[in-house]
C-alpha cells in the first residue's frame, strides 16, 4: 500500500507540473517568417489545446487595408459574423474603416487536432504565396507553416490564382490558471512595428504581467517582433479601440560633421571604421530599394525579373510624359488606380494636407509631408506615367517597404501618397546624433544587417515577379 501511495503521489505531482508547464502558450517570435524551418515544436502551427474548454468566444484585431476595409470584407476574410463586428466596433454593417484602423473581430475558437484555431477559406490572388498570405493578407494572425500544414501536398510555388485554400487563424481559450485569476477571454493581437508589451497592454487596459505569462515571455523588456501575434488576456470583452493622434514629427536632426579621424597609429580603428562603413553600405542598399520601388523610371523589359535603379535615378523625371490634353489617357490611369483599390485623391485635398505644398512641409526633392484624416503621409510629385509602378507597389507588403495608399493626377503630374516614416531615416539612426562620439553597438548593427538581408530576401524570393536591385 505504501509503494502504491508513493506512485500515486508521484503521478499526481508529474501531472500538476506538466499542467503548469503547458498552462500558457509560448511566443513564437521571428520563427513565423522562416517558412522552411521544419521545427514546429512551439506554437508556430497554432496554440495548444490546453484550455478549460475546447471551444470558446475569442477575439482578433485586424488593421483595415484597401482590399479589406469594411465590415463585409473583413468578416468574409476571417469567417466572423458581420453583425458582431459592427456591434463591438460601434459602427453599422455597411461601414468602411480608414486605412490601418484597428478593428475588433469576434470569432468562435475551437480545437482542431492539437491546436486551437478558427478555420477560414481564402481564394489565391496573383502573386500570392504562403508567406504573403500569412504575414500580409492575414497580418500574422496565421503563419506560413500553419497554412502549409493545412495543404501538405500543395507547396507555396504551386499556388495559382482562383485556387481556394484553408487558412487557420490563431486563437486560444483560457487555461485553468487564467480562469482562476478572472481571465475569461484571449485576444490575438498582430504586433505593429515599434510596439511593446506595455503599449499593447495599455490599448486594452490589460495587465502586462498577465500578457507576459500568457505568452511565456520572461520580462517586460522582452522584444516582440513585427509580423508576429501576441495573446492578450482580458477579463471582459474588448471595446472599440481608440488610438490618440500621433504627435508631430521631430525636426530633422543635423547631419553629422565630416571631421577627419585623429592621427592615431592604432590599426584597430581602421578595422572598426571599415566594418562600420560596410554595415552602413548594406543598410543604404535597402534604403535605395525602398525609394526606387516608388520613384524609379518605367522601363520596358522582356526579362521577367524587374530591376530598380539607384536613388539618384529615381529622382529623374520619367521618360514618358502625360499629354496634358489627353483626357482619355488620364481617365484610363485613374481607372487602373481604382481597380486595385487605391484611394484617388483630388488635388485640392493634397493642397490642404500640405498647406499648399509649403516649405515648412517640404522633406526632400519633390516629397512633402501631409496630414490626411489625422494621419501623417508623405506625398511625392512624379512626372510621367507611373501606372506600372502603382500596380506593382500595390502588391508588395513588407515591414521594410513603405506602403502606397493613394494617388492623384493633376495637370499632367502624378502624386503618390504613401506611409510617413515618422521615426526618420536609417541614416539618422546609424550615425551618432550628437557630438558625443558614441556609435551603435556591433550587436545593434548586426541586427540591422539581418533585417536588411530579410528585406532583400523578400524582394528576391517572395515577390512575383522577383525584384533585384541593380546597384
Amino acid at each position: 500500500m505504501g509503494s502504491l501511495s508513493l506512485v500515486s503521489l508521484l503521478t499526481l505531482f508529474l501531472f500538476c507540473c506538466c499542467s503548469l508547464i503547458q498552462a500558457q502558450q509560448p511566443y513564437v517570435g521571428k520563427k513565423t517568417t522562416d517558412c522552411r524551418n521544419p521545427d514546429t515544436s512551439d506554437s508556430v502551427l497554432g496554440y495548444t489545446c490546453n484550455g478549460v474548454n475546447r471551444s470558446c468566444q475569442s477575439y482578433l484585431v485586424f488593421r483595415s487595408q484597401p482590399l479589406f476595409n469594411n465590415v463585409t470584407s473583413i468578416s468574409n476574410l476571417l469567417s466572423s459574423d458581420p453583425s458582431q463586428i459592427a456591434a463591438i466596433n460601434e459602427v453599422s454593417e455597411t461601414a468602411t474603416f480608414r486605412t490601418n484602423q484597428m478593428v475588433i473581430v469576434p470569432v468562435n475558437c475551437s480545437c482542431s487536432g492539437d491546436h486551437y484555431q478558427r478555420n477560414t477559406s481564402y481564394i489565391i490572388q496573383s502573386g500570392d504565396g504562403y508567406f504573403l498570405i500569412a504575414n500580409s493578407t492575414f497580418q500574422a494572425l496565421s503563419t506560413c507553416q500553419a497554412i502549409q500544414n493545412q495543404q501538405p501536398v500543395i507547396p507555396s510555388e504551386s499556388l495559382t490564382p482562383g485556387m481556394r485554400i484553408t487558412v487557420p487563424v490563431r486563437c486560444a481559450c483560457p487555461t485553468r490558471n487564467q480562469t482562476d485569476v478572472g481571465i475569461n477571454y484571449l485576444l490575438s493581437y498582430p504586433v505593429a512595428e515599434g510596439e511593446t508589451v506595455s503599449s499593447i497592454s495599455a490599448l486594452f487596459g490589460a495587465d502586462p504581467l498577465r500578457i507576459l505569462e500568457a505568452n511565456q515571455l520572461p520580462d517586460p523588456s522582452s522584444t516582440v517582433f513585427f509580423e508576429t501575434s501576441l495573446l492578450v488576456p482580458l477579463r471582459n470583452p474588448p471595446s472599440r479601440i481608440t488610438v490618440p493622434s500621433p504627435p508631430p514629427p521631430p525636426p530633422p536632426s543635423p547631419s553629422p560633421p565630416n571631421s577627419p579621424l585623429s592621427g592615431s597609429s592604432d590599426r584597430t580603428w581602421i578595422y572598426i571604421l571599415a566594418g562600420v562603413l560596410g554595415g552602413v553600405g548594406l543598410i543604404l542598399v535597402v534604403c535605395m530599394v525602398i525609394f526606387c520601388m516608388f520613384f524609379s523610371k518605367t522601363k520596358k523589359k522582356t526579362d521577367p525579373i524587374i530591376s530598380s535603379e539607384s536613388f539618384e535615378a529615381c529622382e529623374k523625371p520619367l521618360e514618358k510624359s502625360l499629354e496634358d490634353g489627353s483626357q482619355a489617357f488620364l481617365d484610363s490611369m485613374l481607372s487602373i488606380a481604382q481597380s486595385i483599390n487605391l484611394k484617388v485623391y483630388k488635388f485640392k485635398e493634397l493642397q490642404v494636407a500640405t498647406d499648399n505644398f509649403s516649405t515648412s512641409n517640404h522633406i526632400k526633392g519633390s516629397v512633402y509631408r501631409g496630414v490626411i484624416n489625422g494621419d501623417f503621409t508623405a506625398i511625392k510629385k512624379v512626372h510621367g506615367d507611373v501606372s506600372k509602378e502603382i500596380q506593382l507597389l500595390n502588391k508588395v507588403y513588407h515591414s521594410n517597404l513603405i506602403r502606397l495608399s493613394g494617388v492623384c493626377i493633376n495637370d499632367g503630374n502624378w502624386y503618390l501618397v504613401y506611409e510617413y516614416a515618422a521615426n526618420g531615416t536609417l541614416s539618422d539612426w546609424i550615425f551618432n546624433r550628437d557630438d558625443s562620439g558614441k556609435y551603435l553597438s556591433w550587436k545593434d548593427r548586426i541586427r540591422i544587417a539581418l533585417d536588411v538581408a530579410t528585406g532583400l530576401n523578400y524582394l528576391h524570393s517572395f515577390t512575383n515577379p522577383p525584384h533585384v536591385h541593380k546597384d
